[in-house]
């Protein structure tokens, strides 16, 4: 069984339109997909689940971004219920600050001289705004000659029009997720330049607070960070989650699918066998 529990579609920093987003984890024999945009659930209810084969499963999930010691990490939710107000609720209010902070940046690039950020946010197909849009509207017009470029010089925590935005706590999103039936995950762990020290912290913490799973496989993570990642899961007794964080095809290393089976010490600990999993059939609400 293949299960990729976290991917991206245009609805949030992803490339493809969900149904183009399934169609590629079919080819690439993806048993299980978890779509897991950041802070919106906007494009399960653009699938047609009368279209996906028997053996296809589609999970809800969703991407909170939280703050840690100042620091961004990111919690998912599976096997949500998408309906549940609550969390919509707290995802309203995540969207609305990232909406905040496109609105200050562009405050920013007017007085370097540069307009039109949020006419160019506006007419995107995306519910949730991100520092990744800002970054192609600022290679499109010129600004910035890449993506890395973008966020060196202008939008990364000391850049010219750089804005932060003050997300909810991690145990504020794990407790929306499980309120919503949902299974929470902490996101790709070793991606935060976190000493190991402050990494153990963070996976001690998070279990504390009720968050049930750690990301162990997940693209291009070298096998020893992998093992690491499977001793934090073992020694704070959560389950192991895999996913490919899949944003754009042009990304190869990152397609959808394609990440490390899950290393022995943790395989009687994947999320599929938590009492919780979401099971053969989705329903994602009217």
């Amino acid at each position: 069984m293949l299960a990729d529990l976290h991917s991206h579609t245009y609805f949030s920093d992803g490339a493809l339109a969900p149904a183009d987003l399934i169609a590629r984890a079919l080819a690439n024999q993806v048993d299980y997909l978890a779509i897991t945009d950041h802070d919106t659930t906007a494009a399960l209810r653009a699938v047609d689940l009368d279209s996906l084969p028997e053996h296809f499963h589609l999970v809800p999930g969703v991407e909170v971004s939280c703050l840690w010691e100042g620091i961004e990490v990111h919690v998912v939710g599976i096997g949500i219920d998408i309906d549940n107000a609550p969390l919509q609720a707290l995802l309203s209010g995540q969207q609305a600050l990232r909406r905040e902070r496109a609105q200050a940046i562009d405050m920013r690039l007017q007085k370097a001289g540069h307009t039109g950020l949020m006419r160019y946010l506006d007419a995107l197909p995306c519910a949730a705004i991100s520092r990744n849009h800002v970054a192609q509207f600022l290679m499109e017009r010129g600004i910035a000659k890449s993506k890395d470029d973008a966020f060196k010089r202008f939008l990364g925590q000391r850049g010219k029009f750089s804005a932060q935005a003050q997300w909810c706590a991690i145990p504020v999103a794990v407790q929306a997720l499980r309120d919503a039936g949902g299974i929470a995950i902490l996101a790709h762990p070793n991606r935060y330049g976190l000493s190991n020290i402050k990494l153990r912290r963070l996976v001690s913490e998070f279990a504390l607070w009720q968050g049930e799973g750690i990301e162990v496989s997940f693209s291009n993570i070298a096998p020893d960070k992998m093992s690491y990642m499977a001793s934090l899961c073992e020694a704070n007794d959560l389950w192991a989650s895999t996913g490919s964080d899949f944003h754009d095809p042009k990304y190869q290393w990152m397609d959808v699918g394609r990440f490390r089976h899950l290393p022995a010490l943790c395989a009687q600990r994947a999320i599929w066998l938590h009492p919780g999993w979401p099971g053969h059939s989705v329903s994602i609400g009217a």
